[in-house]
């Protein structure tokens, strides 16, 4: 059995070692394995759920390097494939204080784009509680067909849908283009995760509540809000849970909002098995799901890089005794 199947893209992050300095001015970078849905994969798989990540990579020694430090991390890649003509995409990452990212693609095409619906199928879900993707494998094709069918047969079989939008504005053609896209993943998945940067492309608003209300309305059973160091907010359209960030000491922020949400899924997912929906999980074990998520995003900044930063079960319980955190 395998608890979460992740899909998407799984690339080299070339982050830049000073903060605030624009790609074009830092003096270098530090290699590292990213990728939103393969850092949720290598993030729950550190607190104890098991993962499998799908998704395709190049014949080269970046994809290589990728396939190994999934394994290294305990996640299964069996549905990770080869793409002999693309080689694996890459980007270069530089940091500002207060979260804001400058991010660099190079993706000509990138193997992650060339996974195709015909190399998809039910096999890949075998086992499985939970489905989670991004919105990055729907900007191009034949990804974004790949992506949906999965998506499909993963509803049909009744699997939890985990969606993250994570907007990467330089990889669309247009920003009408990844809000449509968006909006129809809000309509199949049963938990969302929206970061305050991407909040209006996804919700079409700047309003809080009138945003709310067109996510929950797609059918959204839990809307979360990450707003990094001002804490998160959770809703299912009946009671609104928003408590305040953690302070620490930040060192660099890629994959703290993937950690996060990890933590949600594997806090919540054994609670909607049993009550049939999230929107029917009690408040006080919501508000208990989003501590410990907020601990594991403090916890990814403290490091560089994204999945060499995700924190073991361990280190989050350590992490909350000592802060006194609920």
């Amino acid at each position: 059995m395998t608890d979460v199947i992740c899909m998407g893209e799984l690339l080299v992050e070339f982050v830049a070692t000073e903060k605030n300095r624009t790609i074009t001015d830092a003096s270098g970078f530090v290699k590292a394995p990213g990728g939103a849905p393969a850092n949720v994969a290598v993030a729950l798989s550190n607190l104890g759920l098991t993962s499998r990540f799908v998704g395709k990579v190049g014949t080269d020694p970046f994809g290589e390097y990728l396939r190994k430090s999934l394994q290294e991390k305990s996640v299964n890649t069996e549905y990770l494939l080869n793409d002999s003509d693309a080689r694996t995409t890459a980007v270069f990452v530089a940091v500002w204080d207060g979260g804001r990212k400058d991010l660099c693609f190079y993706r000509n095409p990138g193997a992650d784009i060339m996974l195709n619906q015909d190399e998809v199928g039910e096999a890949m879900l075998s086992g499985g509680r939970c489905f989670h993707f991004g919105s990055v494998s729907l900007a191009e094709e034949p990804a974004a067909s790949a992506q949906k069918k999965l998506l499909e047969l993963a509803r049909a079989k009744g699997l939890m849908i985990s969606f993250d939008p994570n907007y990467r504005p330089t990889l669309w053609p247009n920003p009408e283009t990844a809000q449509k896209e968006i909006l129809e993943s809000l309509h199949s998945c049963h938990l969302a995760k929206v970061s305050d940067e991407e909040w209006e492309i996804v919700s079409g608003t700047q309003d809080l509540e009138n945003g709310i209300r067109k996510i929950l309305d797609c059918g959204v059973e839990l809307l979360v809000l990450s707003r990094g160091e001002k804490g998160a907010l959770a809703t299912n359209g009946e009671y609104q849970i928003e408590i305040p960030g953690i302070t620490v000491e930040v060192l660099e922020t890629t994959g703290a909002g993937d950690g996060f949400l990890a933590a949600m899924i594997m806090q919540l997912l054994p609670l909607r098995e049993k009550q049939g929906s999230l929107a029917k999980i009690p408040k006080e074990q919501v508000e208990a799901a989003l501590h410990f998520a907020n601990a594991v995003g403090a916890l990814t900044c403290l490091k560089m890089g994204a999945i060499p930063a995700l924190p073991s079960l361990d280190e989050v319980n350590q992490f909350l005794k000592n802060q006194k955190i609920p």
